[in-house]
C-alpha cells in the first residue's frame, strides 16, 4: 500500500520585493516595507509550517494560492529542503489584477505530470487561473486529475460578488464533466457496440477539486453549480451508477456529475474553519467568525473502488501552533514582527493506493 500526503494552502500574499509594472502589487515593495529580509522571514515561516504537516513528513502533493509566480514556489521548496518536490510549470503565469496565482508541486518519486492547463474565466477582470493538472502514479500508472483554484473575493460583499464565484464554479463543473463523460459521438458508437465498459470506466475517473472558494460548503456556488454536497450516497450510491445505456444520448449528456465535499463535517463544529473574520470593511460583525472557505471536493472515483482513493478520515484543518492560535485562528504574517504565516489555515489529507 502506498500513500500520498496532500496539502492545500492559501499562502497569504507570498510576493517577492519587485514591483511588477502590470500588476497591483504596490504593498509588496521595498518602499512599503516589504524588504528582502521580510520576504525571507515569510518564506522561512511558510517552509517550517509546510514541513510540519503530515506528522512532520510534509506534503508530497502541494497546491497553493496567493503566490506571485512559480519561481517563488521553487524558492519555498528549497527552503523546505525537499529536493524531490517539483513545481508544475505554468508557462502562462497569471492574469489576475493583483498578480497572484495558483501553483502546484508534486513528489517526482510518486507522481509524474501527464498534462497541465490554465483556464481563465473572463468576467470584467480575468479571474485567477484555474490550474488543471493530470498526474499519473509512478508505481501503478493510475491517473489523478487535480483542479486547483482561487475563486473571486467577497471583499465587495458576499451577495454582490456571488455571481462571480458561480461563474467559476460552472466552469470547473464543465472541466470535471470532461473527465467523467465520453463525447456524445463516442457514446453513440459505444451504444451501437453495446460496450458500456469505457463509459463506466470514465465515470470512475479520479478527480479532485481543491482551493480557496471564498464561499462556504452550503453556498449556492458549491451546491447548485459545482454540484458538490455532503450526501455521500448521492455520489457513490446506486442511484448514481451507470448500469445501462440511455435511449437518448441527450439524457446521458444532461446527467449530473455529483461531487462530494469532504469538509462538510467541519461546518457544524464550533471554532473550526480555515479562515477567521470578525467584521468586514462596512463594519458588519459576523455571528459565525470561523469560515470553511478552503475546501477539498472529489469525484466518486476517489471514494472507493479500485486503486487510488482518498482517506476521508484524514481530511483535516492543520492547526499547529506554527499557523494557528490556541483558539484555532490563523496567524497572519506580520512584517513588523516577522512572525506568523498566512490568514488561512492549510488543509491536509491522505491518498492511498
Amino acid at each position: 500500500m502506498g500513500t500520498i500526503h496532500l496539502t492545500w494552502w492559501n499562502l497569504g500574499n507570498f510576493f517577492d520585493t519587485d514591483d511588477d509594472p502590470i500588476s497591483r502589487d504596490f504593498d509588496f515593495t521595498v518602499g512599503q516595507g516589504w524588504t528582502q529580509a521580510v520576504f525571507e522571514a515569510k518564506k522561512a515561516n511558510l517552509a517550517a509550517a509546510l514541513n510540519a504537516t503530515h506528522g512532520g513528513a510534509g506534503p508530497e502533493l502541494l497546491a497553493v494560492a496567493e503566490i506571485e509566480k512559480d519561481s517563488l514556489l521553487e524558492q519555498l521548496i528549497d527552503a523546505m529542503g525537499k529536493p524531490h518536490l517539483k513545481v508544475v510549470r505554468d508557462v502562462h503565469g497569471t492574469s489576475d489584477l493583483r498578480g497572484i496565482d495558483v501553483a502546484m508541486a508534486y513528489d517526482e518519486r510518486k507522481l509524474r505530470v501527464v498534462a497541465c492547463e490554465s483556464h481563465v474565466v473572463h468576467l470584467r477582470y480575468r479571474t485567477r487561473d484555474i490550474f488543471e493538472v493530470v498526474f499519473e502514479l509512478v508505481e501503478t500508472g493510475q491517473g489523478l486529475v487535480v483542479i486547483a483554484s482561487h475563486w473571486p473575493s467577497r471583499k465587495q460583499g458576499r451577495y454582490q460578488t456571488e455571481p462571480l464565484r458561480i461563474a467559476v464554479a460552472e466552469h470547473i463543473a464543465y472541466l470535471v464533466e470532461g473527465h467523467l463523460k465520453v463525447s456524445p459521438e463516442e457514446y453513440e458508437l459505444l451504444r451501437e457496440q453495446n460496450n458500456l465498459g469505457p463509459i463506466r470506466q470514465k465515470w470512475e475517473a479520479k478527480v479532485m477539486v481543491v482551493g480557496d472558494f471564498n464561499d462556504e460548503p452550503g453556498d449556492r456556488s458549491l451546491v447548485d453549480h459545482l454540484r458538490a454536497g455532503y450526501d455521500l450516497d448521492r455520489v457513490v450510491g446506486v442511484t448514481n451508477d451507470i448500469d445501462q445505456f440511455e435511449a437518448e444520448t441527450g439524457a446521458y449528456r444532461a446527467r449530473d456529475a455529483f461531487l462530494f465535499n469532504t469538509v462538510w463535517r467541519f461546518v457544524a463544529r464550533p471554532g473550526i474553519g480555515s479562515y477567521f473574520i470578525d467584521s468586514d470593511a462596512s463594519g458588519h460583525r459576523f455571528t459565525n467568525r470561523y469560515q470553511m472557505i478552503d475546501q477539498l471536493v472529489v469525484s466518486r472515483g476517489l471514494l472507493g473502488g479500485l486503486g487510488l482513493a482518498l482517506d476521508l478520515e484524514s481530511v483535516d484543518v492543520f492547526r499547529d501552533p506554527l499557523v494557528a492560535t490556541g483558539t484555532g485562528r490563523p496567524r497572519p504574517f506580520n512584517k513588523s514582527t516577522r512572525r506568523g504565516t498566512s490568514d488561512h489555515l492549510p488543509l491536509i489529507a491522505m491518498l492511498r493506493y
